[in-house]
């Protein structure tokens, strides 16, 4: 069952708040609803904590790299990709797209 993640920042003009009505109202339940999808669970980073090896270089960041993390499980890649190049695929990313950074990047992984 392939694994995506979705690693991304929000637009500088965009409120938390606001997206995470979007989030919770369209988005999750828009993504659970499919029937490609198996699980979709989205982390919202809080804090830097500490360097995650024993010799770190530089300093810490004051605020971590990455606003979210969304993981996506899907049992159907192709049938995602298909939904994706529909009308509603294509408007349902364009209403993510309106709170979204444009560096924002999709991976597909495997658990190792």
């Amino acid at each position: 069952m392939p694994t995506l993640f979705a690693v991304y920042n929000l637009k500088a003009n965009q409120q938390t708040e606001e997206y995470d009505s979007y989030l919770t109202n369209t988005k999750i339940p828009g993504i659970r609803g499919a029937p490609w999808c198996t699980e979709f669970t989205t982390w919202k980073i809080d804090k830097v904590l500490a360097p995650a090896v024993s010799e770190p270089e530089g300093e810490l960041p004051s605020q971590p790299p990455y606003m979210y993390v969304a993981k996506i499980e899907v049992s159907d890649l192709d049938a995602m990709v298909s939904f994706l190049g529909t009308d509603a695929g294509k408007e349902f990313v364009q209403s993510w797209s309106v709170y979204i950074d444009p560096t924002a990047i999709f991976t597909l992984g495997h658990a190792v």
